[in-house]
């Protein structure tokens, strides 16, 4: 698989986070922060920072990091996914301690943790589309009369043999990959 457009699309996504996340803030955000950000302990444990912020600035966290966790998943082999995970985590760290002596940012430990599982749900998606692609699948029913297919024969022909004639649907099951099943269309299901 060519990776290439897809480091552009990520590095194009990075640019627009931190554009977003670090560059100058249209509002003001005197009074908002804990003295130290997400390195203080106190942010951390301070009722204040679990319990404000919107509904829309909650989703906004979330659903702006589930790209980062999707590029992140396909950009790395599918064994590696845990560094797809610590990927989207160090990109929002760095974010939130950039923000630190930023003077009209605000460093915030729930950004840190709502960005953290946006990034984990688009790592999850990925994973899970990857699943589903790589089962083995479907089993269906093969032509029989010695008109199956060999070990180097098609599935999507025994398909097509199977629909023709009917007598042959008690033969002994094939397995069909996900990829033949979606190129043979309905024939196949």
């Amino acid at each position: 698989m060519n990776r290439r457009p897809l480091r552009f699309a990520a590095v194009l996504y990075a640019a627009g986070v931190l554009w977003l996340t670090i560059g100058p803030a249209p509002w003001s955000t005197d009074g908002h922060e804990v003295a130290g950000g997400i390195l203080s302990p106190a942010a951390w444990t301070s009722p204040i920072t679990w319990s404000t912020g919107y509904f829309a600035e909650i989703a906004f966290n979330v659903m702006l990091f589930i790209p980062v966790g999707v590029l992140a998943a396909l950009l790395l082999h599918r064994r590696r996914w845990p560094l797809a995970l610590f990927a989207g985590f160090a990109f929002t760290a760095g974010i939130e301690l950039v923000q630190l002596v930023l003077p009209d940012r605000v460093s915030d430990p729930r950004d840190l943790v709502l960005n953290t599982i946006g990034s984990t749900v688009g790592v999850g998606l990925v994973m899970a589309a990857r699943g589903v692609r790589r089962s083995t699948a479907v089993i269906r029913p093969a032509a029989t009369s010695g008109t199956a297919p060999s070990a180097g024969g098609s599935t999507a022909d025994a398909a097509r043999l199977a629909h023709d004639d009917p007598s042959a649907a008690a033969a002994a099951p094939v397995r069909a990959s996900f990829d033949e099943l979606v190129a043979a269309g309905d024939r196949a299901a």
